[in-house]
């Protein structure tokens, strides 16, 4: 049986902290998004459970796919275990993303139903980050313990071999853990022209949050800009996304005099970030950990290097000496140098045009393949394997009744 007629007419509910118009949306979400799709364009019916924005509506179908939004960053887990709960007769599988964590579904679903759960990366180190220490202790407990106990009878999947690993090592997870990997809006390759972009230009791209560290790049933006081997070079920066940290960053570049060389864009549409990284030689990343890097092979889609930390994720999507450059990591001063030391090479490779020609073609080949349609073919065979599994065991509870969702 193929992954279509197993899916067809399957009730599929994923759960996923925030929708791709959260004001604090990243990949992760674009992740779920593209699951939703892949698994209603094979003929699944399915719900996406999120919580609700300022400004969002509770209910909508954006793509053929029902949204019901509720909650906010901490209530939306008692939210979705409530929505699941209701309707938990109707519900053939979940897919269940952890986005920090995960809504702990199988807590409230029918014995037999199936939940995939999906981790981007191991947060324990970022608990403490964003919340006051008892929080925080908590969190990594959920992370830690509780994650493993709930969905010990379920499959996981991670998003790379990064993700799989920390798992291993941080949460002590022992059971099998699938790949799911990324995927990328990837233009075709007679849309990169190299010969076009601008040796000064450098982009940052992602969230403006904590863990993304956009802070330690205008760290290294500043410490570079005066080096001799990029004199009279006119270095320009477009930062593209939007986040907490957005004034504090503003703060910083003012300070550092870089306002008139930086510019913060904000979240923008998909056809204004496509020509920032067109025209840009070269992307930053120093985020603390990632699952996987979507920032960069987003920007690898459009023939740009990134610059980044050896973390995990970074370490997956990045080709040292390829597709980019990983740089040690270490205490924050360090990282610094060591950005600011890449960086400078990046750019003066990035000053000859043939050099420039090489290093895209390399990145855009490395991005195609990791193009959406791959991820969303494994999506859709790894629920339908899921699927088959649920079916061979016996129903232990009737399917009678019919609930409005």
């Amino acid at each position: 049986m193929s992954a279509a007629e197993a899916l067809a007419g399957k009730r599929v509910v994923i759960v996923n902290w925030r929708d791709r118009d959260h004001s604090l949306a990243g990949g992760a979400e674009i992740y779920a998004w593209q699951y939703a799709r892949a698994l209603h364009e094979a003929g699944a019916d399915v719900r996406f459970v999120t919580a609700r924005d300022a400004g969002q509506s509770a209910r909508e179908t954006r793509d053929g796919i029902a949204v019901r939004r509720g909650g906010g960053a901490l209530t939306f887990y008692l939210f979705a275990l409530g929505w699941l709960l209701r309707h938990r007769r109707r519900i053939d599988a979940v897919i269940d993303p952890a986005g920090g964590l995960p809504s702990f579904s199988p807590l409230v679903l029918r014995r037999g139903t199936p939940a995939l759960l999906i981790v981007h990366h191991v947060h324990q180190a970022q608990f403490g980050a964003h919340f006051p220490a008892p929080v925080a202790a908590f969190g990594r407990w959920l992370e830690r313990v509780a994650m493993g106990r709930v969905y010990r009878h379920h499959v996981t999947a991670a998003v790379s071999c990064s993700t799989r690993e920390e798992m291993r090592r941080q949460l002590g997870w022992t059971g099998d853990i699938r790949i799911l990997e990324n995927g990328a809006a990837v233009p075709a390759p007679e849309a990169l022209d190299a010969a076009a972009k601008d040796p000064d230009r450098i982009v940052v791209l992602g969230r403006l949050v904590t863990h993304k560290r956009v802070d330690l790049v205008v760290e290294a933006i500043d410490r570079v800009r005066t080096r001799s081997t990029l004199a009279g070079r006119d270095l320009r920066v477009d930062v593209i996304g939007k986040g907490p940290e957005h004034d504090a960053l503003v703060a910083l570049v003012a300070e550092r005099g870089l306002a008139d060389r930086v510019v913060f864009h904000g979240f923008v549409a998909d056809e204004v970030k496509d020509a920032l990284l067109a025209r840009a030689s070269v992307h930053v990343c120093a985020s603390d950990a990632e699952g996987w890097g979507q920032a960069v092979i987003d920007a690898a889609a459009w023939g740009v290097p990134t610059v980044a930390r050896d973390v995990p994720g970074l370490r997956d999507s990045i080709r040292s000496g390829e597709t980019g450059w990983l740089v040690p990591d270490g205490a924050a001063p360090d990282v610094v140098r060591r950005l600011a030391d890449a960086l400078e090479d990046a750019l003066v490779a990035a000053a000859d045009p043939a050099t420039r020609q090489l290093r895209a073609e390399a990145c855009s080949a490395w991005a195609h393949k990791f193009d959406w349609s791959q991820m969303r073919r494994n999506a859709c065979d790894l629920t339908a394997s899921l699927l088959g599994s649920a079916d061979a065991q016996p129903d232990r509870h009737p399917r009678d009744a019919r609930v409005a969702v």
